[in-house]
């Protein structure tokens, strides 16, 4: 096993003088973009908000106002039948979905994203009015019905009351309406408001609305009283700020379509943060945002041989995705300061992941290029538009949002790539976008930390996952813990992350040789220890049931974790090494003969940057941007004799070849031929760019590494990191 590092990786070596062109041909100029909406900082503040629900199309809607434009969030539910309702059910200070029908209460606890309904109560019958409102103040909707003037309560204990307040043909409605924190009922007849007055004094009356206005209350501006409000024309919606100040009105434009009846949600964070955070997840995050530290920001060069098309290319891919997110995909969404990523795109990958690949790759170059203006976007316009992406996609985050994308499959390494981005751009964020991003970060590190490594195959050779190995999901899922470790210095739980990038960076690539070479890695006998493998003897990986390069090059994930822990200035454990050159070599050096694998034969990287599939494609037949980032990192780290430097020169040129067949600054033919990765293949493409670039910044300007040989026994190679309560990560072996 390789564990030593080479040389060329302890200290920075002189970049080599570009024989290329001194000037790469500049994209046309570009149309005038919009500004993405802007985040305003604020403090956590309950307010109702408005909003809207349609059980037969299964979609509620909700409306976060600020002075940047409005914020609207969408969570798709199962197709149902009955009345549409919005509320606080379990007390985390956000509103979500539910529906009456038939007398049973069906919702979800998601804010944002697609949720399946959950039975809450059966209270009421059919031709009741379903209502909710805080009866008892606990926090949590109780729910009531109204029918002729009878009330029915049951609050979250159960205990249930009967009154009469109102009569037949009355419009009931619920409010705080003196700020005793407690909801009372109210009904409104005609355009006269009846609520009760303080202590039980009788009631007050007042005009409010006009005639065919649908009734609605809320607290409309956080005082902590609710007041009336309408919906007049099924799109004007005039909110008075209390019941003693009707004249006092606030009004947004908000349509509601046929089918769809209006709402009140509630904001637990103030209009211009995260319409979807939990009041909890605001106080969480700002803690941890305090525990950051900035990382260093080496500056990169072209320079080194490929390094001014990889510039270019950045730059004109980057152009390239800022107008197609801005006057086309995204361009109904640019004055929202939070545009609701998961309402983007029809699957979560692609909402989170592609536009998680554009902030990156804006972050890097914005902070290690000198960035100014570049056909015409300035510096500040690629800020904006990377922050936008980054409050969103960390927003829609579970840790942040109830119902949120995360903790699964991949997620760990979308986290990352926003996360990186968040880091790289610490100091031009807000402390609510820092608290998001910290709280992403967090939250994925448990996750990955608590899932801990997974295998390919077991001792005796049994594949446990057939024709897949596990290199890719253990090799992504341990960048969290890294840029959690490298981003919070003494952090009370750095030990569980930095143990568990050990563990997962030992099995990513483990081979069968491994399993008896006796060798020792951060002090863990690992022959002795490692209970299966993921990689072939030979380097390569299997995946899609083939000796698969576009797998292969996940060995980069390995090399990333180390930088982004130098980006924190934190050592780096051998362990982040184990077989990565041996696993690069295998795209560089191995021969394969043919037969038995396809003609002609030789290896993966073949002459002029092509690529070769000893045993066919899976992506694509012409993706040299997949393989930059991992050359550029192989050329950081790797051993001499894999050439690495050459091959990304010739990766980058041919990268640069294909962009400058197009004026709009993307790379790849349209159709499946050439990349067929149909969630965001020229965002994936820039992002390999990007760290492309970032890893040449390392070469060149960056700080000398400091490698941890330190001995982690402890560290747990099974699958499940299940540490050990009664002391920190002091696992017990099994």
């Amino acid at each position: 096993m390789e564990a030593v590092l080479h040389e060329s990786i302890t200290s920075v070596s002189e970049p080599q003088r570009d024989s290329t062109p001194d000037k790469i041909a500049k994209a046309p100029l570009l149309p005038d973009l919009p500004t993405p909406g802007r985040a305003l900082i604020g403090v956590e503040q309950p307010r109702a908000i408005p909003a809207l629900g349609s059980p037969t199309a299964g979609l509620w809607i909700s409306v976060s106002r600020s002075r940047t434009g409005n914020s609207r969030t969408r969570v798709k539910m199962p197709v149902t039948q009955g009345v549409p309702l919005m509320a606080d059910w379990n007390g985390d200070g956000v509103a979500t979905p539910g529906v009456f029908t038939g007398g049973d209460w069906l919702v979800t606890n998601a804010a944002v994203g697609s949720a399946s309904w959950e039975g809450f109560a059966s209270f009421g019958s059919d031709g009741d009015i379903p209502l909710t409102g805080d009866r008892d103040g606990d926090g949590k909707a109780d729910i009531a019905t109204f029918r002729d003037g009878v009330w029915n309560w049951r609050d979250s204990t159960g205990r249930q009351e009967t009154f009469v307040f109102g009569d037949t043909g009355d419009i009931p409605v619920v409010g705080d309406w003196n700020g005793d924190g407690v909801d009372d009922p109210g009904v409104v007849r005609g355009r006269t408001w009846i609520v009760p007055r303080p202590n039980g004094e009788g009631t007050r009356s007042f005009e409010f609305g006009a005639a065919g206005d649908i009734p609605i209350a809320g607290d409309w501006d956080a005082d902590g009283k609710d007041g009336p409000g309408v919906v007049r024309d099924n799109q004007r919606w005039i909110l008075a700020r209390s019941v003693t100040k009707t004249d006092d009105v606030s009004q947004i434009v908000f349509r509601v379509d046929e089918g769809e009846s209006p709402l009140v949600g509630l904001q637990s964070s103030s209009p211009g943060a995260c319409p979807t955070a939990t009041a909890a997840a605001e106080r969480f995050g700002k803690v941890e945002q305090r525990k950051v530290r900035p990382p260093l920001l080496p500056q990169g060069t072209r320079l080194i041989p490929g390094y001014q098309e990889i510039n270019a290319t950045l730059r004109d891919g980057m152009r390239g995705v800022m107008v197609t997110d801005l006057t086309d995909r995204l361009q109904t969404r640019t004055m929202m300061p939070y545009y609701d990523p998961l309402s983007s795109e029809p699957s979560t990958e692609e909402a989170i992941r592609r536009s998680a690949n554009a902030a990156l790759s804006a972050a890097i170059l914005y902070s290690t290029s000198g960035y100014i203006k570049d056909n015409r976007i300035t510096r500040d316009m690629l800020l904006d538009y990377a922050r936008w992406h980054i409050r969103s996609i960390s927003c829609a985050h579970g840790s942040i949002s109830p119902g949120g994308w995360g903790n699964g499959w991949q997620s760990s390494l979308w986290a990352v790539v926003a996360g990186q981005a968040g880091w790289m751009l610490w100091n031009e964020l807000t402390v609510q976008e820092r608290s998001y991003v910290a709280a992403m970060v967090n939250s994925e590190a448990e996750y990955a930390a608590q899932r801990g490594p997974r295998y390919f195959r077991n001792r005796l050779g049994a594949e446990l996952t057939p024709g897949n190995s596990m290199s890719d999901e253990v090799s992504w899922d341990l960048l969290s813990p890294a840029l959690a470790f490298a981003m919070f210095p003494d952090h009370d739980k750095d030990a569980k992350w930095r143990d568990s990038m050990i563990a997962m960076a030992i099995a990513s690539f483990a081979r069968p040789s491994n399993l008896r070479d006796n060798t020792s890695v951060n002090g863990i006998s690992v022959s002795v220890r490692l209970p299966g493998t993921n990689a072939n003897e030979d380097g390569t990986v299997t995946n899609h049931g083939i000796v698969n390069p576009d797998y292969t090059q996940n060995v980069q994930h390995l090399w990333w974790a180390a930088t982004l822990l130098r980006a924190g200035r934190q050592p780096v454990p051998e362990a982040l090494f184990v077989n990565t050159d041996i696993v690069y070599r295998a795209l560089a050096v191995v021969e394969f003969a043919s037969p038995p694998y396809a003609a002609p034969g030789g290896t993966v990287y073949a002459p002029g940057g092509q690529i070769y599939y000893p045993m066919g494609v899976s992506w694509g037949i012409r993706r040299p941007a997949t393989f930059v980032g991992v050359d550029a990192f192989a050329n950081l780290y790797a051993a001499p004799d894999t050439n690495a430097g050459t091959f990304l020169a010739a990766h980058a040129y041919d990268t640069r070849a294909l962009q400058m067949r197009f004026r709009s600054g993307r790379i790849y033919a349209a159709g499946q031929e050439e990349e067929s990765y149909r969630r965001g293949k020229e965002e994936y493409a820039l992002q390999q760019v990007a760290l492309a670039w970032w890893a040449g910044a390392w070469k060149a300007n960056g700080a000398s590494m400091q490698v941890d040989t330190t001995a982690y026994p402890w560290v747990r190679l099974h699958t499940g990191y299940a540490l050990d309560e009664t002391g920190p990560f002091q696992a017990k072996w099994p």
